[in-house]
């Protein structure tokens, strides 16, 4: 953040696409834009347009913000049953340009991780239930061959679940390596990145099991306790997860959302905490909401109430936090309504939306 002012990307649908449950979605992005939010103000603006990709559903950026990630959720690309994954650099005049685009060596990859050192861009495909990873060179390309963790098997649901969805990838604190959350398997596993005499691999060490039909999406770590935060998607519940002892234990398993919510059909999405780890918010499509819960200091949740997304559909939202004011704005994409909204959280009785930004099928934010 500089000058009070925050950046962001936007990740979009640019053409159509065919979601986990079968049903097909039109997309109307154009690309990836990058904008910015006034943090005293709350309104929004774009100031650049990432144009001639497909399907950037998910975007990341590196810590210095210059280089930007992004995939192409898709089911064919360059004659490969695979969607890619593409970065772009910032050049001197401050437009992105690409750098290098790869398959992403499996079907519609939605999510990506940059590991801390900035080495190894991890990849989940959704479509085909695989892992992959990628070496970054000096210059920015991926150095192939790239290394692929295929999953197998399914779970209770047999539409949702007929096989494996690798829907997200994040750092492991508690041992070496990633977690995978695997929506078709209900399952997170640690895998890990080797390299022995010129020879990298890319193994599942250990896994865990939720509970049948729950479907793991994505999670989040508190900023100081050994505790992860994991939303489940189909089972619309969040499940919470101590290492502290050097077991991993669940211990808490609490609803995505509030009672007057639960006859609502509903998929939980996006999940985020606070950098002062007190609040934890998650989205709901269905019920078209954010719930807000109080994190106390052992890390337990207990939902205070919800927000709404201002929208229709809120697959993905982020924390803009200005910690000298105390001022938090959720920053929504609405993916059916075609907006993004920007949400000053203060307490419930303030939470009002302070702009809106019109952008065709928005389905990811990422604070630069």
């Amino acid at each position: 953040m500089s000058e009070g002012k925050q950046k962001f990307l936007i990740g979009t649908y640019t053409e159509t696409v065919i979601f986990g449950d079968g049903s097909r979605f039109n997309g109307n992005g154009q690309g990836i834009y990058v904008a910015e939010i006034d943090m005293a103000a709350g309104k929004m603006k774009q100031d650049q347009l990432i144009e001639g990709i497909k399907n950037p559903s998910y975007v990341c950026a590196d810590k210095a913000g210059k280089r930007i990630y992004a995939v192409s959720e898709l089911e064919e690309y360059e004659g490969l049953e695979s969607g890619a994954v593409s970065v772009y650099e910032t050049g001197k005049d401050g437009m992105m340009r690409l750098v290098d685009r790869k398959p992403s060596m499996g079907t519609n990859p939605c999510h990506l991780y940059l590991d801390e050192e900035e080495r190894i861009l991890y990849i989940s495909n959704y479509g085909s239930g695989s892992a992959c990873a990628y070496r970054i060179g000096e210059d920015g390309h991926f150095r192939e061959p790239a290394m692929v963790i295929q999953h197998q098997g399914h779970s209770v649901d047999e539409e949702r679940q007929e096989g494996p969805h690798v829907h997200s990838i994040h750092p492991c604190r508690f041992a070496e390596g990633v977690l995978v959350c695997d929506l078709g398997l209900d399952k997170i596993s640690r895998c890990v990145v080797r390299e022995q005499k010129g020879e990298w691999t890319f193994t599942e060490v250990e896994s865990w099991m939720t509970k049948p039909g729950y479907g793991p999406r994505m999670l989040v770590y508190h900023p100081f306790l050994p505790m992860f935060y994991v939303v489940q998607e189909m089972g619309n519940r969040v499940l919470i997860y101590d290492y502290g002892s050097g077991t991993l234990q669940e211990v808490q398993d609490v609803s995505s959302l509030m009672e007057k919510d639960r006859k609502i059909p509903n998929t939980a999405a996006e999940i985020r905490i606070n950098s002062a780890g007190t609040k934890l918010y998650v989205s709901n499509r269905g019920a078209d909401n954010i719930s807000v819960y109080d994190v106390d200091r052992e890390g337990r949740l207990a939902l205070t109430g919800s927000i709404s997304s201002g929208g229709k559909t809120p697959r993905c939202f982020a924390a803009a936090e200005d910690r000298d004011s105390g001022i938090t704005y959720l920053v929504i994409a609405n993916q059916d309504s075609n907006e993004i909204i920007s949400v000053k959280h203060m307490d419930f009785k303030e939470a009002a939306a302070e702009d809106s930004m019109q952008v065709g099928s928005p389905v990811c934010i990422w604070l630069l």
